[in-house]
């Protein structure tokens, strides 16, 4: 959690799409559903590069590359 929007008692959740090579690796994110507050913004959008490598995509999924969106929810209950 960000401290200044954890100072500021801000919450939400950002959408967020990244893309996987066969490897695991992130190759890159963006925000799938803008709109919250911009230090929450950055600090889902730092996430999957931090969690990189991820475990490989199952081989049963075609393609070079693997875009998966989801929720990153920021809350302080």
């Amino acid at each position: 959690y960000p401290d200044g929007a954890r100072a500021r008692r801000e919450e939400g959740v950002v959408l967020v799409a990244f893309t996987l090579d066969r490897a695991g690796r992130v190759l890159g994110a963006r925000l799938a559903r803008p709109g919250g507050p911009p230090e929450l913004e950055a600090e889902a959008l730092a996430l999957p590069q931090r969690a990189s490598p991820l475990p490989p995509p199952p081989a049963e999924l075609a393609g070079e590359t693997l875009t998966i969106t989801v929720p990153v929810r920021f809350s302080l209950r």
